[in-house]
């Protein structure tokens, strides 16, 4: 499965908040040390949502495009000025929703690259990030925000998907 990148914003992930009624934002400087701590809050916060048996997987993905995220912030921040920053740097922007089902990840970053599946070669010990992505999650894709610069890179988990 190929990532959405219409310009349309996905009807899943991004429907209104009544459909996905649990919802945490977190923001963060677009910095190596963003993937623990997205880890660790998102676990944290699916425990409090009553959702652990998710977590795993879910934690899985975060990990995945919060360092994509953090990658292209970097690539990104000497050729833009555009998106929030924080103390001078990058941020990328954390977001989870739920319908107590169903785990909706979205991550922002300011880069307006949209990510790509790569082939690897068997040996390469990168490059694999975004087919674990389609693995695990249900759906995934990507959109360009309308209203800001960068880009949302989205995934659902569902229980089916585990």
């Amino acid at each position: 499965m190929m990532p959405r990148t219409e310009p349309l914003r996905p009807a899943l992930a991004t429907a209104a908040p009544a459909a996905w009624p649990l919802q945490s934002r977190l923001e963060l400087a677009a910095l190596p040390g963003a993937v623990p701590c997205a880890r660790l809050h998102t676990r944290q916060l699916l425990w409090e949502w009553g959702l652990t048996a998710l977590a795993e997987t879910v934690e899985l993905l975060i990990s995945e495009l919060t360092t994509n995220a953090v990658n292209a912030s970097a690539k990104s921040a000497g050729s833009q000025s555009g998106g929030p920053r924080a103390g001078g740097l990058p941020v990328i922007q954390l977001c989870l929703a739920s319908d107590r089902r169903n785990v909706l990840v979205r991550v922002w970053d300011s880069s307006r690259e949209t990510p790509r599946r790569q082939d690897v070669a068997t040996e390469a010990e990168s490059g694999r990030g975004l087919l674990l992505v389609e693995h695990l999650s249900a759906q995934w894709g990507c959109y360009l925000p309308e209203a800001s610069a960068g880009k949302v890179v989205w995934a659902i988990v569902t229980q089916a998907a585990i």
